[in-house]
């Protein structure tokens, strides 16, 4: 469970969140609001990346900010759409999330793991960077515009996805916008609006 207390986050001298107060448990949440609004920094503020306005955030239980980054690390698994400046593969990218051969192939990228990065679409770009993230074994899901690039039908593979590690016990937070996944979901919705996160 991720529990956040009368939560504010100020960037820029600008209020994102302002007490913002809410349990996350095992499901699927999307964050919803405008360019700017916030969704990132949020999202960012629970892997503990950023500074805390006011309040606390905790993670079954512990605080985040008695966490070593070893330990956030461990806590959880977080995808975002990422330029990498070596020409590595798609396995060697795979490869850091502790994806290996002989593991499920999460988003059928079975005929791109020889490929070179630069090389890659959009689209399958996000394709690896999802494998690697949903392969580890992480309780929570931290995922930033996961459908970014993707078509219809591997938007709604990924929403199967993502509901299948739901019912097993994960909390997925996303921040997105895409209304097919959305639609593919059936997840809770949080908007922000000028500073509130509300349902």
């Amino acid at each position: 469970m991720i529990k956040c207390s009368a939560l504010s986050i100020t960037r820029g001298g600008r209020t994102l969140i302002h007490e913002f107060s809410y349990e996350f448990s095992a499901g699927i949440y999307v964050i919803k609001g405008e360019n700017g609004s916030g969704k990132s920094t949020f999202l960012l503020s629970l892997l503990g990346e950023i500074p805390l306005g006011t309040g606390s955030i905790t993670i079954d239980g512990r605080e985040l900010s008695g966490l070593s980054e070893q330990e956030r690390s461990a806590t959880y698994s977080w995808y975002e759409d990422q330029e990498i400046a070596f020409n590595f593969t798609a396995s060697d990218v795979l490869g850091w999330g502790g994806w290996s051969v002989g593991m499920a192939d999460e988003l059928r990228t079975e005929d791109l793991l020889d490929r070179q990065w630069k090389k890659l679409s959009r689209g399958e770009r996000t394709r690896i960077l999802l494998t690697s993230t949903l392969a580890g074994e992480s309780a929570h899901l931290l995922l930033d515009e996961p459908a970014a690039g993707l078509d219809d039908a591997m938007v709604t593979h990924l929403a199967s996805k993502l509901a299948s590690k739901a019912s097993a016990g994960a909390t997925i937070i996303i921040s997105e916008h895409d209304t097919r996944l959305m639609s593919a979901l059936h997840a809770h919705e949080l908007t922000i609006r000028e500073g509130r996160l509300t349902e």
